[in-house]
C-alpha cells in the first residue's frame, strides 16, 4: 500500500525503545504519513564504557531507520554522545538533533552531517522553566552563526518538558515568550511546540478502576492556535505520546516507571490510566479487568481504529493469561492508539 506524501503535521518525542518503535511501525499508512517522530536515544545504563555506549548507539540508529522506512524523523542522540571520535548520526532522511545546551563540537559535527546528508538539523530549545530573556536569544543566536557553514534548513524544536493545568495558563505564555524570542532569529523551515501532560507519578486519587487525569498538553495546542491566529504561521504540534516527558531519560521504560504496570488510554481531553498489580496469582485477570473498564468507557473508539484498540478490545475480552501481555506491550498499546487519535484529530481540526 502506497503511503501518502503529504507534509507530516504531528511530532511526538518517543524514545528510541522497542515499545514505542513497534507503535510507530503499527500505524496505519494514513496515520504515519502523517507523524514524523522526535526520536530520542535513551542512556544504556550507568558509566558505559565507550564500546558500550558506541553499540548501544549504532543499535538505535539502526532501528530508528529501519521503522522510519525512508520517511523524516529528527534524532536526539544526547545521552550517547562520548566524543567528537564516536559520533554518528542515522543515514537520511533522518536529522541530526542540536541545541545551545550542547558541546560547540557536537553542534559543528551536527551542522556537518545535516549539510552531508540533505536533510536538515533540528534545532532543541528546552524552556521547561519561565525564565526566558535575552541570554536566550544570545545563546541561539550563537548557535545559528556557529552552524551557518552548513546552509542547511533549520527546524525550531520548541520543548516545554512537562505541562499541567493552570487558571493563568503558565504554559501558554512561556510558549509565546519563547516563540517571540526565537521566531525572528531565523527562517526556520518549521517550528514545532512539544509538551507533554502524561503523569510521571500516580496522580492524586489513583485508584480503581481508571483515573482521569487532563491533558493539559492538548488544551495548549488550542490556546496556542486561538492566541497566534493569523498573525503568523501555527507551530506544529508535538507531544510525548502517551508517556511522561521523563521516559527518554531513563535507563528503562519500565524498571523506574511508576506505570510500568499500567493500561493507559487517550481520550479527547484526558488520558485514563488503569494500574496492574505485580506479578502473582491472578495477574491476567487483573489485566483483563483494566481493558474492560476502558472498552467499556463512551470514550473508547473501538477495535477497528487502531492496533492499540484492537489489542484492548482482545485482551478485554479473551480468558487465561496468554494476550494480557506484559509492561512494554502495554505501553506499545497506548502509543499506537493514542499517534492515530492525535494524528487523524489534527487532520480533521488543522
Amino acid at each position: 500500500m502506497t503511503e501518502p506524501t503529504t507534509e507530516p503535521i504531528y511530532v511526538p518525542a518517543l524514545p528510541a525503545r522497542r515499545s514505542a518503535l513497534a507503535a510507530y511501525g503499527g500505524l496505519t499508512p494514513d496515520v504515519r504519513g502523517a507523524v514524523a517522530p522526535l526520536w530520542t536515544v535513551p542512556p544504556p545504563g550507568r558509566d558505559p564504557d565507550a564500546t558500550v555506549l558506541g553499540d548501544h548507539l549504532r543499535r538505535a540508529l539502526a532501528d530508528i531507520a529501519q521503522v522510519q522506512g525512508g520517511r523524516p524523523a529528527w534524532v536526539d542522540t544526547c545521552h550517547v554522545e562520548g566524543g567528537p571520535q564516536a559520533f554518528e548520526v542515522g543515514p537520511p532522511p533522518l536529522r541530526p538533533v542540536t541545541g545551545t545546551e550542547r558541546a560547540a563540537w557536537q553542534q559543528v559535527a551536527c551542522a556537518e552531517a545535516a549539510a552531508a546528508g540533505g536533510s536538515g538539523l533540528g534545532v532543541r530549545v528546552r524552556a521547561a522553566r519561565a525564565d526566558a530573556d535575552e541570554r536566550w536569544v544570545e545563546g541561539v543566536s550563537r548557535l545559528l552563526h556557529r552552524i551557518a557553514f552548513a546552509r542547511c534548513p533549520l527546524d525550531l524544536l520548541l520543548d516545554l518538558g512537562r505541562v499541567v493545568d493552570g487558571a493563568d495558563h503558565p504554559a501558554l505564555h512561556r510558549a509565546l515568550h519563547v516563540l517571540d524570542l526565537l521566531v525572528p532569529l531565523h527562517p526556520w523551515r518549521s517550528v514545532v511546540v512539544l509538551a507533554g501532560s502524561f503523569p510521571r507519578v500516580h496522580p492524586e486519587g489513583y485508584g480503581s478502576p481508571l483515573t482521569e487525569t487532563g491533558r493539559a498538553d492538548r488544551d495548549l495546542r488550542d490556546l496556542l492556535r486561538h492566541t497566534i491566529g493569523g498573525q503568523r504561521p501555527q507551530p506544529l504540534y508535538g507531544d510525548y505520546g502517551a508517556h511522561d516527558p521523563a521516559s527518554a531519560d531513563r535507563v528503562s521504560d519500565t524498571g523506574d516507571d511508576p506505570f510500568r504496570g499500567a493500561l493507559r488510554y487517550t481520550t479527547t481531553r484526558t488520558f485514563l490510566v488503569g494500574e496492574i498489580r505485580a506479578d502473582g496469582p491472578g495477574h491476567h485477570l487483573s489485566v483483563r479487568a483494566q481493558a474492560r473498564e476502558i472498552v467499556d468507557t463512551a470514550d473508547f473508539r473501538g477495535a477497528a481504529y487502531s492496533l492499540g484498540d484492537r489489542w484492548l478490545q482482545a485482551c478485554a475480552d479473551g480468558s487465561g493469561p496468554p494476550g494480557t501481555g506484559h509492561p512494554d506491550a502495554w505501553i506499545c498499546a497506548g502509543h499506537l492508539q493514542h499517534l492515530t487519535h492525535v494524528a487523524r484529530e489534527l487532520r480533521r481540526n488543522p
